[in-house]
């Protein structure tokens, strides 16, 4: 627990007996809209809880729970956590405690070994566009990940389309220096990305995928996302990109940069349409390289992103890179 900074107020690590409080402050906040399903459903929620592939941080005042962010562990070999499900009741807003509840999520995901983290700010918002990368860098631009039918604090824009989040990658200690295969077409970015962040990489050239492809997956309809994790490229890649479309508005595909055939997957991969969302630093056993597609007739094509990658990034991203 933090110290409180207002009458009333008291910042807590949640249990699975919290469950319930969360799901009530997710309905108040976003009524039935919210994109993350785990938030309404109190047996998915409490397991999560239970098992810490979710942990979260509650803020209460006089005893409600009005506030909340959680860290997501997706991948138990990943040294970078995910945060965010940010949500602050209207009563709540005004006062700092997003701030506060983030800063007691910090200090955990780094109890908990991570040596950073990324989260992911909506375009609608641009003073947390312009917060993110006070102490983060922004490393990618995820179009139309924010569903259009959403209500409350995240789509405050008129856009009947659906929003884009960016993503910032923080540093919280020292990262291992890792060895991996970046593809030509997009070495140059993700090389100044990482000399941003500070983090310490040797890549090398990369030779022909062998092998059987392997693939896993995740589909959210009330996201309306499909993402495609690519846990070996093989000779087949291209056939199995092909089978794995789906009819979601948003389709994203992560590649892992320790395998030495992402040349050939990314040049499969723009061929067929996909164009760079982000680069994920040791998300998963190693450097995650995320493509997307998206449904441009559902997608706000020109969302409000303001800080100077971001926009460079959308740029490169209209024009199909």
């Amino acid at each position: 627990m933090v110290a409180q900074s207002n009458p009333g107020e008291s910042i807590k690590r949640l249990t699975p007996a919290h469950a319930e409080s969360i799901i009530a402050c997710f309905h108040r906040v976003y009524g039935d809209s919210y994109a993350n399903e785990i938030y309404y459903d109190r047996a998915l929620l409490t397991q999560a809880l239970t098992d810490a592939s979710i942990r979260s941080i509650g803020g209460f005042l006089d005893g409600k729970l009005v506030g909340h962010m959680a860290m997501t562990t997706r991948d138990p070999q990943a040294g970078t956590a995910e945060l965010g499900n940010t949500v602050v009741d209207p009563d709540a807003r005004g006062t700092g405690l997003a701030w506060r509840i983030a800063a007691a999520l910090t200090e955990w995901t780094l109890e908990c070994g991570y040596t950073g983290y990324v989260h992911y700010p909506t375009t609608d918002h641009h003073i947390m566009q312009r917060q993110s990368v006070k102490s983060g860098i922004e490393t990618g631009l995820m179009m139309g990940y924010i569903p259009a039918e959403t209500d409350g604090q995240v789509r405050e824009s008129a856009s009947p389309k659906r929003g884009a989040a960016t993503i910032v990658y923080e540093q919280l200690t020292q990262n291992d220096p890792k060895e991996g295969y970046l593809p030509s077409v997009y070495f140059d970015r993700i090389s100044n990305m990482t000399e941003a962040c500070g983090l310490s990489r040797q890549w090398e050239e990369g030779r022909q995928p062998d092998g059987k492809t392997v693939v896993e997956i995740y589909e959210s309809n009330r996201r309306g996302l499909s993402r495609i994790h690519t846990k070996h490229i093989g000779e087949d890649f291209l056939k199995t990109l092909n089978a794995a479309d789906t009819r979601q508005p948003c389709h994203q595909l992560d590649l892992l940069l320790s395998d030495p055939g992402i040349d050939q997957a990314v040049t499969n991969a723009l061929e067929l349409g996909w164009v760079f969302c982000g680069w994920l630093p040791g998300f998963s056993s190693h450097d995650i390289l995320r493509l997307q597609k998206f449904d441009p007739a559902q997608t706000e094509l020109n969302p409000g992103v303001v800080n100077p990658t971001a926009i460079q990034l959308l740029n490169d991203i209209q024009q199909g890179l």
